[in-house]
């Protein structure tokens, strides 16, 4: 397994990537409205935070982005963590997650947020056994139903 930065001649990998796991969550993939962001990974992640891939040889498995919320304060949002339904339980999400802490670190943020959707357990978990803490709803994602910080 192998992390990598997000290049351009990613883009079609990362659509069809989504595609999946929206679909095994029973959403529908909408590049053109609700995930735009998805089809712009350059114009929403690259520089204002960082959008990452892993990758099992030619196969993207997962992906984490942090994008920046609040300059001021430091404050980043955790985006996109993701992994292959078939990966997960493999240690896939942890990797990428301490991948983001790390950069977030490097960056001197103070903090990072997420939200996540209650039946997503093994996220929660993931989080919670990471040091994340629940806190109070600090955006209006109408799907979300949790939001965790980690103070850095």
């Amino acid at each position: 397994m192998e992390i990598s930065a997000f290049t351009n001649d990613m883009q079609s990998s990362v659509c069809e990537f989504f595609e999946k796991c929206f679909a095994a969550l029973g959403i529908p993939f909408s590049p053109s409205d609700r995930h735009a962001d998805i089809a712009d990974i350059e114009g929403y992640y690259m520089h204002c935070g960082c959008f990452r891939c892993l990758w099992d040889d030619s196969v993207l498995v997962g992906t984490a982005a942090l994008r920046v919320m609040d300059a001021e304060d430091g404050v980043a949002e955790l985006k996109r963590m993701f992994v292959l339904p078939e990966y997960q339980g493999r240690g896939c999400g942890r990797l990428l997650l301490n991948h983001a802490i790390g950069y977030a670190k490097e960056q001197r943020y103070s903090r990072i947020c997420l939200d996540t959707r209650r039946e997503l357990s093994a996220a929660q978990h993931l989080y919670r056994s990471s040091g994340f803490t629940e806190i109070e709803r600090y955006n209006d994602n109408e799907r979300a139903e949790l939001f965790f910080e980690l103070v850095l």
